[in-house]
């Protein structure tokens, strides 16, 4: 049977905020707010919408339910297709499951959390460690640089990159799948970078955008560039197979804007329809000669051994929640990116300038 688990605790305590004083907004005594803490009772529906209020969160944040040991039951945030595990993260007191998929090469050397069942998830790690999680949804490699720098910062927590468009990430943040989101995407009517989509997925709720630093993208070549791939329109030419990202990314988004200005249309680019889904992928499927250019960040070309055009250079953000931004696990995210070990390591991958890195882009709304 499913019991009440409390995160009230937790919640305060990133508030700085005494039980007396809690429990005085709240209207209710200390006793019995030491009693919902410890999950020894259980809160009226007034009780918790007060305590929601105080603590300016969400209900689901301070009370969920308990599952049976070693069982959990959470939202998929995409279609299994085939995958047998899953990372799983604990977003606004809501469990998410993100399958890791049979066909991505992250998956292959990505520890699972949990293997997925018809009956829910069976837990592989304890259920403590797995509540710890951050999910950074985005598409640059150096998010897993990221990750790791962080987690030394901050014992006991795991900072799970999950693969995903710049679009699918917005919208991972927006579905409450995802605590953090990485995008690089450029509006050209606004000449703006992310925050005009920022606005439109996220709708008005309260967010903070940071730079993670600017990167490079352009064409992934085959060493010494025998088709002698230099510019957009040369990927049109006859006998040059392309390898394209899917609609959303910022990859994709950087080929058709420059496609457009220069007059090729895409229904003239052999493999335009050919879709894969990451730099490391588009970049994996050069390497082994199974196409002959497709658009990455430096890093990934440079990863799998290969010659790089550049096209543009491309500021990726990460974005997370407003009410978020006092959180430990948030605030080590932005100190990292400051600091010099960080900088100097995604330095290291090639094609990243980290000048800009943690600082404040904007607040929205």
């Amino acid at each position: 049977m499913a019991g009440l688990e409390s995160g009230l605790r937790r919640a305060r305590r990133r508030s700085g905020l005494t039980q007396g004083e809690l429990a005085a907004r709240a209207g209710i005594s200390r006793q019995a707010l030491s009693a919902l803490e410890a999950a020894r009772a259980q809160p009226s529906t007034l009780m918790a919408l007060n305590l929601a209020r105080a603590l300016g969160c969400r209900v689901e944040d301070l009370f969920w339910l308990r599952e049976e040991a070693g069982q959990i039951r959470a939202e998929l945030a995409r279609p299994a297709r085939g995958a047998r595990r899953a990372l799983l993260g604990l977003v606004g007191g809501r469990w998410v499951a993100h399958p890791l998929l049979p066909h991505d090469p992250l998956a292959v050397v990505t520890a699972a959390d949990a293997l997925l069942s018809r009956s829910g998830l069976k837990l592989l790690r304890p259920r403590e460690s797995v509540e710890a999680n951050v999910l950074i949804a985005g598409c640059d490699p150096g998010l897993s640089i990221l990750a790791g720098r962080v987690a030394d910062r901050l014992p006991g927590h795991r900072f799970c990159w999950i693969a995903a468009s710049s679009d699918a990430a917005l919208t991972s943040l927006a579905r409450g799948h995802a605590h953090v989101a990485g995008a690089h995407l450029f509006d050209e009517e606004a000449r703006e970078f992310n925050v005009p989509f920022v606005r439109r997925s996220l709708a008005g709720r309260p967010v903070v955008v940071v730079t993670f630093a600017n990167l490079e993208e352009g064409f992934a070549v085959f060493p010494g560039n025998p088709k002698r791939i230099r510019k957009p329109e040369d990927i049109a030419r006859k006998g040059v197979r392309f390898v394209n990202r899917e609609p959303g990314a910022g990859a994709r988004r950087l080929l058709d804007r420059l496609l457009r200005r220069a007059g090729v249309p895409g229904a003239a680019v052999k493999g335009y329809d050919r879709l894969l889904g990451g730099h490391l992928e588009v970049a994996q499927a050069v390497a082994m000669g199974a196409a002959d250019a497709g658009v990455v960040a430096r890093s990934a070309a440079v990863a799998h051994g290969l010659d790089f055009v550049p096209l543009s250079e491309e500021r990726f953000d990460l974005v997370f929640p407003k009410e978020w931004a006092n959180d430990p696990r948030a605030v080590r995210i932005v100190e990292t990116l400051e600091s010099r070990a960080f900088r100097r390591e995604l330095e290291s991958l090639g094609g990243y300038d980290t000048r800009r890195s943690g600082r404040l882009v904007s607040e929205l709304p």
